[in-house]
């Protein structure tokens, strides 16, 4: 896909967000709204936040000490599965947006994509098994940080170069043994 369309998406899926926030905001604040409710519109805006591409531009530098280790370990590092872990949970985005004050933003869909592309798309890659222990520290009354939410799962984050992350991919395991000595970057 090229990038002019990948924007083009990205600006449009940010508009639908943008207008059901607004569109719900009201009732999810007010005292109609159960919390079942208002769990269930966190989850639709959630999930939506979701659904957009995803680029590898997305990627924090960071991955995990357990990842960067089954890498350097594996005789086929590309066997290795990592799971991009939104540093941001998507209920926590998705509430926040139902918190904003918006009387102030004149284009609530830039609004929702700058928060995307900054924020709310982030991701930095772990195990699998990582990402389900960071699953209960992510939850919206639980959550405090992305830091916090590392910290409390037991997950340290390393940062890397994507092009150091391509080459032990591809089988230089003497890079990941420097990167996890915190030799290089």
């Amino acid at each position: 896909m090229s990038p002019d369309r990948t924007a083009t998406r990205l600006l449009e899926r940010a508009d639908v967000v943008a207008r059901t926030v607004l569109s719900q905001q009201a009732f999810y604040q007010s005292g109609l709204c159960s919390a079942n409710q208002r769990q269930l519109l966190e989850t639709m805006i959630g999930a939506a936040i979701w659904y957009f591409p995803q680029s590898d531009e997305l990627w924090t530098g960071f991955i995990s000490a357990e990842a960067l280790r089954a890498l350097a370990d594996s005789p086929s590092p590309k066997a290795v599965k990592l799971t991009k872990d939104h540093h941001y949970p998507r209920k926590v985005a998705a509430a926040e947006l139902f918190a904003l004050d918006w009387s102030g933003i004149n284009e609530p869909a830039q609004e929702v994509l700058n928060r995307y592309l900054v924020s709310y798309g982030q991701f930095n890659y772990v195990l699998p098994e990582e990402n389900k222990r960071l699953v209960k520290y992510q939850k919206t009354h639980l959550f405090v940080s992305p830091a916090h939410a590392y910290e409390q799962a037991g997950i340290q984050l390393l940062q890397l170069s994507r092009p150091l992350l391509k080459a032990i991919q591809a089988g230089e395991s003497e890079l990941a043994e420097l990167a996890l000595a915190d030799q290089i970057e």
